[in-house]
């Protein structure tokens, strides 16, 4: 009897509308919020800003100015647990409840063992224990302030931290605010290797078997910085490091990145024990193709190790870039992989059209500039922030389906082909001297929504003896969802519908804002429509449907 009552009580449950999942998820490079997408149009604080109630008090205005979804905020293993035991709640508390007031996501980030290659953000009584909480070795013998990974002492004192963390966000959270944490950041050394014994005996020993089965079951589908390694070294899946890797740098770093995996993903596990949050690790970049692992921090997440990362750490969904290059295109393809990392971007710079590019060409489900509280002001940056939060939904839906393409072209790439779902549309730069960007979605049979700003495109589906033009272009705005008409654009607007100019909003701004100059390119015999960036308004991305229509030829 009391089988059945549970079972209709169950029951009762999911009928008026109890999500089985009761935490953020992820499911098929998607995360899911109450079993939503969540795209997380976010930005990450400054490492000091969350460490204050007076400070945020002036931040959170920022935040919400900027059309933020979700902030990116630390938490400080010295600030968390000053003497070894003693919890201080009061920061995560007051994050989580501000969050709540302003209609923001949380993702924390745990500045626990390391934090850019370095251990600045310790408590003081780790810090001063250097027997019981050793530090990394360099060549000549000397210890640095750094944590050495190779210590059980410092990981385990770090997961207990971070599980009493992970604890409190269950106890405090009951709105699914608080969706990902990340473990550490920018973690590695600036040497070659840790020079202590407890290291050195360790690269001598065996490579664990988890890692040269994960080699043998991958093999087709490894990141050819490791692939490359381990196949000039024979391909062996038994022996030391040297004997399965080679004697090289590489195998140093493979080394590395396997002990900062294990020591990262033993705290990830604690913590998800306790609250099981999807999590995710940064990594510190490297810099230039040919440097060498110690240039960059030694043993991080970088893309040359992902495959280290993917054996070892289990409990650590994704590897993620802080870009501030500028091939950010390329950056995004080395650590996006379909089958099992999705795209996301914790730490970049302030520029809008990563952000399109990021959603619509790799399907990322996060894209966040670091020192966002910076950007507060910046009309273009919470513009195109308040246009992404418009296109939501859409772009949630076609992610994964082929029939989104991201747009950026400047003074150097002025124009671009693509094919989308058997069309072949054509992209051109309005003003090579002003932002160019947006995404284009082919959300139906002969139909496609654009958003950006500064390019013309034209569409072409050649069938036979039927070719495709123009029938109507529309510009319009989405409200809760729903798709709001503007004004139709016809004859000057779209030169008689030969193409779509997707030129942007015009934005009223205050009359002392500084403008830039602004060319329109217009050419002979072409008619001046309008001019993004008059005298009282600047331009920010727009959103417009393209109807098409197939004739006889």
């Amino acid at each position: 009897m009391k089988k059945i009552f549970l079972s209709l009580f169950l029951g009762a449950l999911g009928s008026i509308g109890f999500s089985q999942h009761a935490l953020p998820y992820l499911k098929d490079n998607q995360l899911l919020v109450n079993d939503q997408p969540h795209l997380m149009i976010a930005g990450e604080l400054h490492n000091s800003s969350a460490s204050s109630f007076e400070y945020m008090e002036g931040v959170w205005p920022k935040l919400k100015s900027l059309n933020l979804n979700t902030v990116l905020a630390t938490v400080s293993w010295d600030q968390f647990e000053p003497e070894e035991g003693r919890f201080d709640y009061q920061m995560i508390d007051y994050l989580i409840e501000n969050a709540q007031k302003n209609k923001l996501k949380l993702a924390i980030v745990w500045f626990g063992s390391w934090k850019n290659g370095q251990s600045s953000y310790i408590p003081l009584w780790v810090k001063g224990d250097t027997q019981r909480f050793p530090r990394v070795q360099t060549k000549d013998g000397r210890q640095i302030e750094t944590l050495s990974v190779f210590s059980e002492q410092s990981r385990n004192a770090d997961a207990i931290a971070f599980t009493a963390l992970m604890k409190r966000i269950k106890e405090k959270d009951a709105n699914q605010t608080v969706i990902m944490v990340q473990p550490e950041n920018e973690v590695g050394i600036f040497q070659d290797i840790d020079y202590r014994s407890e290291a050195l005996n360790a690269f001598n020993s065996s490579v664990p078997k988890e890692l040269t089965h994960y080699l043998q079951e991958n093999r087709k589908n490894l990141k050819e910085e490791v692939k490359s390694v381990w196949e000039a070294a024979g391909s062996s899946t038994s022996g030391t490091w040297t004997d399965v890797f080679g004697d090289n740098p590489q195998a140093r770093e493979f080394f590395m990145a396997w002990h900062y995996a294990k020591y990262m993903d033993y705290i990830a596990a604690s913590g998800r024990k306790e609250h099981n949050l999807p999590m995710f690790v940064n990594a510190w970049i490297v810099q230039k193709p040919d440097d060498l692992p110690g240039v960059y921090p030694n043993g991080g997440p970088v893309s040359r190790v992902m495959d280290i990362y993917k054996a070892a750490a289990l409990s650590i969904d994704i590897i993620s870039p802080d870009i501030y290059l500028p091939n950010y295109k390329e950056i995004y393809g080395m650590y996006y992989r379909k089958a099992d990392n999705p795209l996301l971007v914790p730490e970049s710079s302030l520029d809008p059209a990563r952000a399109f590019y990021a959603f619509a060409e790799y399907d990322a489900i996060c894209f966040s500039p670091f020192g966002i509280e910076d950007a507060a002001g910046d009309i273009l940056f919470s513009s195109s922030y308040a246009v992404l939060n418009e296109l939501l939904p859409v772009i949630a839906q076609f992610q994964g389906t082929g029939r989104m393409r991201g747009i950026h072209l400047n003074s150097d790439h002025q124009d671009e082909v693509m094919n989308i779902n058997g069309y072949e549309v054509a992209i051109k730069i309005q003003d090579p001297a002003q932002p160019a960007f947006g995404l284009i979605i082919n959300t139906s049979e002969q139909e496609f929504l654009v958003s950006g700003m500064n390019f013309k495109a034209t569409f072409q589906q050649d069938s036979g003896d039927q070719i495709s033009y123009i029938g109507k272009v529309t510009e319009g705005r989405f409200e809760d969802g729903k798709w709001i008409e503007m004004r139709w654009l016809n004859g000057d607007e779209t030169y008689h519908h030969e193409l779509l100019r997707a030129l942007g909003r015009e934005k009223e701004v205050d009359s002392g804002f500084q403008f830039r100059e602004t060319n329109l390119d217009v050419g002979e015999g072409d008619q001046f429509v309008y001019s993004p960036g008059g005298s009282n308004t600047i331009t920010t991305p727009g959103i417009y449907k393209v109807r098409l229509y197939q004739r006889s030829k």
